[in-house]
């Protein structure tokens, strides 16, 4: 055998135990890899088709952005103006050849549209209004027109016409809103740097696994200092095993560089093997784990493979950690080649001289016996990464245990797979806080902004505050939907403060919108990173109105989650099935009411029914659980505007003169020009009035005997005033706008009966529509209400009335939750007519709770967090579980070394009588004076380490901050735990050789060249 073969292929257990420490550092490391790829690949399946990057940026002057716009970028001059009562308003200018949709961005549930003013301005009004506003050239009158485009990217709030107009109005060089829709998310490398994504989802989430990565890679680092720290020391014992050989071989012609070649390549082969047993290990480990956790019934959602993310991240990793390792062999070797070969294997003596001082005293006292002191600085090193491991975990945990608290719990859509596509109605909260319960309706908005990615949540602040016990620090909360509130560590961490504006895109839906921070709040864990918009802001982001992905609650006892729900306070409920929105001076008024008992036992109540200052009492008894209804008539008061009131029930009336004249408020505000439209003048109780005068744009005509006039509208675009007289009547007006392109629409009439009802009431709707136009009408009509929507196609000749009754929750799958909704009739997509239902809370409500929702004792966050990574407290088991394998590994092969140094000693005091035991006590006193202080320092390497990373943006992961702020009974356990693991490598590198005799350790145990293996060189 050649030497070559002998030095490459002879190991000994210290070979054979460090590649055992290298396979726990590789397994360690291929099993986080291997769960954070898993994560990243839940993260595409959650997001879907989420792929698109298209982003939007905004800037300070129209005129540079158009002039730095790349092909296909799309440029809105954008400007805010104040209105009379001074609030603002934000304006969007679409210029002319813009497309009507970014495709790339659609996804299934919406459309990525671009909304068309139409030569106008449009903006949230129900019909058109005309509105003043402050200009750059002073105030200006504009006739706002209605949005109808339910899928726009910009929200409801903003007004949209014409860039020309938006520039004019705004004065000079406007701000502008640029689109960037010519980019693909292809992985993890092709994340947005500038901007927000109008589909931030993806984004977030590979932004995020990036950042892990990231930090996944100053965990190699740690692993390949270990490694190297390992094999150094190993070697060391090998060189110093073999030094009366690689004297032959330097005597013989062998050069320094091919020795420390040949021991790097020893190394190479021990660590290659190492890496190979350990990826197995950490394969087989991790998917092994993740099937006990399933087992033991943890909500596990990640499955280890190995996808491409995950070979890609190996890929480096392990190379790394075997070319670590050829450079620890080359580093060791280093000591036998440096000398001269003649003066290998010298060994230097201690001074025999003593120290009679106190200091040298002192300094006896904590020289290690057996031990080299210079095995502290390897086990620093050592217990270093091991307390950077702990701590950063520690850190995970404080951030993330907050969301699992049982302070706080969740009511989400039962069988949702995960929060992230959990839909319940956003009311359920309202009845929540009537039964004392601190609720907050919350949907979680993804965003990413210049490639950090961070949490948005969509709640309203003072139930978020009430439910996270959330403090503002500067600031208030958020008065409109343009303005948010913002945590203290994410404040820090994208350097916004109050008054600093953000550019958002959607979440899950393609969608961008401006906010102005108002506020800085305090609060704990993740709480303390996320930046709250109010959820008309968040569902223009993500989901749909009325809706909300989880509600959050301050935890308290839900009795009704599990079906024995409290009985509400045994009263008598009322409400108003029925009452004219219009009536007369001095008529008679019947209001039909309904009332219900949903306590336990007989009640009886005094039910005030009022319009204005007249009011009539009626007293109501019922039994437990019985409901009925009854009529109240009162007389209407004078003419004006009047509340009528029904207990703590209440709607608008309108009292007009009993000879007033009156337009049907059904009566269409918008038509084309030199359109026929029939008007019906009437009383208002609704009787015609033949022989009245009917006038709009200097044209008129008369009603004939039926009360209907047929009017032609002016020729000329533009907003009119319709007027109606009669001698001796009061007049009536009817605002109409004149525009080229508007689609004559139907009249309608839309009532609700009974207005309001139970969890479990079956409201019916009476729709009555009418063609008004002197054409024939075919329109789709869908009564849309907030659980399902009811379609049906109706052909109408001009003049020509038809009704129906329609079921308002028929073919919903659930019940609505108690609340007020809108309940709307749309002809063709076009908002017609309009009612509301309430929904009552009673007794039944947990139980439709129940039914709808599932309750758990995690915040929403949590449940998001858990549904990209699984069980995080998994992945924290692991990773401490195998930082202390691997810590035991490294240190028990550091005191292999000193003790393998040192084995003569050893066997002279086994020698002279001294026990195993004897032996064994005295090298633990040795490991106690290295561990001590090497534990000590470590601790302040690894808090001063994460600060350095913490400062350089690495321990920030999707936005949130890890606090590197470690309690003191954190670092204690640290020290604690580390010194435990310094020990017991001590026991398991001293125990090999308690156990051979004296003599084998006094002996040679150089392995050398045979003669024959020499002449063959």
């Amino acid at each position: 055998m050649s030497y070559r073969r002998a030095l490459l292929t002879r190991w000994s257990r210290r070979d054979r135990l460090t590649v055992l420490v290298v396979a726990v550092t590789t397994a360690f490391l291929v099993g986080t890899t291997l769960l954070l790829a898993a994560a990243g690949a839940q993260t595409a399946t959650l997001a879907g088709d989420l792929n698109t990057t298209a982003t939007a940026t905004y800037e300070d002057s129209f005129s540079a952005a158009t002039a730095d716009a790349d092909p296909g970028d799309l440029v809105f001059p954008t400007a805010v103006l104040r209105a009379a009562d001074g609030s603002s308003h934000r304006f969007i200018g679409v210029p002319n050849g813009t497309p009507t949709e970014i495709a790339d961005s659609s996804v299934d549930w919406r459309r990525a549209t671009i909304p068309s003013p139409g030569g106008g301005v449009t903006g949230p009004v129900a019909s058109s209004t005309q509105r003043r506003f402050r200009t750059a050239s002073g105030s200006t009158t504009l006739t706002i027109d209605p949005q109808t485009d339910s899928d726009s990217l910009f929200p409801a709030a903003w007004y949209v016409a014409n860039a020309s107009t938006v520039r004019s109005l705004g004065g000079g060089d406007v701000d502008a809103l640029v689109i960037h829709p010519d980019e693909r998310l292809t992985g993890l490398l092709s994340v947005p740097t500038v901007g927000s994504p109008l589909v931030a989802a993806l984004v977030f989430l590979f932004a995020g696994m990036r950042q892990l990565l990231t930090a996944l890679l100053a965990a190699t680092v740690g692993s390949a200092l270990l490694v190297l720290v390992v094999v150094y020391n190993v070697l060391r014992m090998t060189v110093r095993d073999r030094i009366r050989a690689i004297r032959v071989i330097r005597s013989t012609g062998g050069t320094p560089r091919r020795v420390r070649w040949l021991f790097g390549l020893r190394a190479g082969l021990i660590v290659g093997l190492g890496v190979a047993l350990g990826y197995a290990v950490g394969f087989v480990l991790t998917n092994a784990v993740v099937n006990v956790a399933v087992f033991a019934g943890l909500p596990i959602s990640l499955t280890p493979s190995l996808t491409p993310l995950a070979l890609g991240t190996l890929a480096v990793v392990l190379p790394t950690l075997v070319l670590a390792g050829v450079l620890a062999g080359v580093l060791a070797a280093r000591t036998a080649t440096r000398r001269p070969p003649t003066r290998l294997g010298d060994t230097p003596r201690r001074a025999g001289t003593r120290d009679g001082s106190t200091f040298g005293r002192l300094r006896s006292r904590l020289t290690p016996t057996l031990l080299d002191p210079r095995a502290v600085v390897p086990t620093t090193l050592t217990l270093a990464v091991f307390a950077v491991v702990v701590v950063l975990i520690v850190s995970l945990t404080g951030a993330v245990a907050p969301l699992s608290t049982q302070d706080e719990g969740t009511i989400a859509e039962a069988g949702s797979a995960n929060v992230l596509n959990s839909r319940i109605d956003a009311d359920y909260a309202t009845v929540l806080r009537s039964r004392g319960v601190d609720a907050s309706p919350e949907i979680i908005l993804a965003q990413a902004v210049d490639g950090e990615p961070f949490l948005g949540l969509g709640a309203n602040y003072t139930a978020f505050a009430s439910v996270t016990n959330a403090s503002l620090e500067r600031g208030h909360a958020p008065r409109t939907p343009s303005q948010a509130v913002i945590g203290a560590d994410l404040a820090r961490t994208l350097d916004v403060g109050v008054g600093d504006p953000l550019t958002l895109g959607g979440s899950f839906s393609p969608a961008v919108t401006r906010v102005t921070v108002v506020g800085v709040f305090s609060a704990a864990g993740v709480d303390d990173d996320q930046v709250v918009v109010p959820l008309p802001m968040a569902h223009h982001l993500a989901i749909r109105e009325g809706f909300v992905q989880y509600i959050r609650t301050s935890g308290a006892d839900l009795d009704g989650m599990d079906g024995t729900a409290a009985r509400a306070n045994d009263t008598i409920t009322t409400t108003i099935a029925s009452a004219p929105n219009v009536t007369a001076a001095n008529r008679t008024v019947s209001v039909t009411v309904r009332a219900e008992n949903p306590g336990d036992a007989a009640a009886t109540r005094e039910v005030p029914v009022s319009i204005g200052n007249v009011t009539r009492t009626r007293s109501v008894s019922l039994g437990a659980g019985e409901s009925t209804q009854f009529s109240v008539s009162l007389r209407a008061p004078a003419p004006g505007e009047r509340t009528l009131r029904v207990g703590s029930r209440s709607q608008p009336i309108r009292v007009l003169a009993a000879n007033a004249l009156w337009f049907p408020t059904e009566l269409p505000g918008t038509g084309p020009p030199n359109a026929t439209l029939f008007v019906p003048v009437v009383t208002p109780d609704e009787e015609p009035i033949p022989n009245a005068t009917v006038a709009v744009g200097g044209r008129t005509t008369n009603t004939g005997s039926n009360g209907i006039a047929q009017v032609t509208l002016p020729a000329e675009p533009g907003s009119y005033v319709l007027r109606a007289s009669k001698a001796g009547r009061p007049r009536a007006t009817h605002n109409l706008t004149v525009a080229t392109g508007s689609r004559r629409e139907p009249s309608a009439r839309l009532q609700v009966t009974p207005r309001s009802g139970s969890v479990l009431e079956r409201p019916t709707a009476n729709v009555t529509v009418a063609n008004p136009w002197n054409a024939r009408l075919s329109r789709e009509l869908t009564l849309s209400s907030a659980i399902t929507n009811r379609n049906r196609t109706v052909t109408l000749d001009p003049g020509e009335v038809a009704s129906l009754n329609v079921s308002v929750f028929a073919g919903a799958d659930g019940r609505a939750s108690p609340g007020t909704y809108p309940v709307r009739l749309l002809s063709n997509g076009t908002p017609i007519a309009q009612a509301e239902y309430t929904v009552e809370g009673d007794q039944r409500l947990f139980s439709a709770l129940a039914s709808n929702g599932q309750y758990s004792g995690n915040a929403g966050i949590g449940q998001a967090i858990q549904s990209v990574f699984g069980n995080v407290q998994l992945l924290f088991v692991v990773m401490v579980l195998l930082a202390g394998l691997t810590t035991v590994g490294t240190t028990a092969a550091t005191f292999a070394q000193t003790v393998h140094a040192r084995r003569r000693a050893i066997g002279v005091h086994r020698a002279t009588g001294a026990t195993p035991r004897d032996v064994l006590r005295t090298v633990l006193a040795d490991v106690c004076l290295i561990s001590v202080p090497a534990a000590i320092v470590a601790l302040c390497l690894a808090v001063g380490s994460l600060r350095v990373l913490g400062q350089a943006g690495v321990l920030t992961l999707f936005g949130i901050r890890l606090s590197v702020a470690t309690p003191a009974w954190v670092l204690l356990g640290t020290a604690v735990g580390a010194f435990a693991l310094s020990v017991l490598g001590a026991v398991l590198a001293t125990v090999p050789f308690l156990t051979r005799p004296p003599t084998g350790l006094l002996g040679e145990t150089t392995a050398e060249p045979t003669h024959r293996d020499q002449e063959r060189r």
